[in-house]
């Protein structure tokens, strides 16, 4: 909570101060006409982005009918991510902090952020592969291939990356997903335990599916019949 209470006297003292040597005084006269929100929130508390895109935080006051909807961002990082205008600019791989001030800095709000690399792999860096076909659906709703699309990966390392196919008039995804392995036996020894995630470059969301694979160099599920992976409750 320390860093909470700092960013909160921070952003109060900086909002204040940049308006003292631009635009004088701040009149602080009461003007009926104007109505006080008794609370604000942001549209989103987390969001996941990668690296180089924007995210458009929206403040949502209540009630509804608040005539002043002006707020400053700040970012508690500038070096992960900082703020343009009203849009926020992801820079580099991190998390920070962004907090929304109502201009009177009666209220606030803080949304987490998470910046990812780009999902790129260097399959060069592997010595096997093998292949998953794979469908999903995220709470309850069938994958979205336009802005979702899903990640294998061994620990935080990023393996492979789904690409739409469709077969039959069905859509599902095919993974190659790469690893090492060793054998031993004529079996693999110390397989890596390969996890999925979905990313929702839309809704900035990331979400732990339910069905993790062992790397064993072998096809998992196929197109007729993919497997089916579904949003960890």
């Amino acid at each position: 909570m320390k860093i909470l209470r700092h960013l909160i006297t921070f952003s109060c003292v900086a909002v204040l101060a940049s308006f003292m040597p631009s635009c004088g005084l701040i009149d602080m006269e009461f003007d009926e006409n104007v109505q006080m929100a008794y609370d604000m929130k942001l549209d989103h508390d987390t969001v996941y982005v990668i690296e180089g895109d924007s995210i458009v935080l929206q403040p949502l006051f209540s009630p509804d009918t608040v005539s002043n909807r002006e707020v400053f961002f700040r970012s508690a990082n500038e070096d992960i991510a900082y703020i343009h205008n009203d849009t926020i600019i992801a820079v580099k791989e991190g998390e920070t902090v962004i907090s929304a001030t109502s201009v009177m800095c009666e209220k606030m709000a803080f949304c987490q952020i998470y910046v990812m690399a780009p999902w790129e792999i260097n399959i060069h860096k592997y010595s096997n592969d093998m292949v998953a076909y794979v469908t999903a659906s995220i709470d309850g709703k069938p994958l979205n291939f336009e802005n979702q699309t899903i990640g294998a990966f061994v620990g935080s390392e990023l393996r492979g990356i789904g690409q739409l196919f469709e077969w039959n008039d069905k859509k599902f995804l095919q993974i190659r997903i790469y690893g090492h392995f060793e054998w031993g036996n004529d079996e693999p020894t110390r397989p890596e335990l390969v996890r999925f995630v979905c990313y929702d470059k839309e809704k900035m969301t990331l979400t732990y599916l339910s069905l993790n694979i062992s790397f064993d160099g072998e096809t998992h599920g196929s197109p007729s019949s993919p497997l089916e992976l579904t949003s960890r409750k």
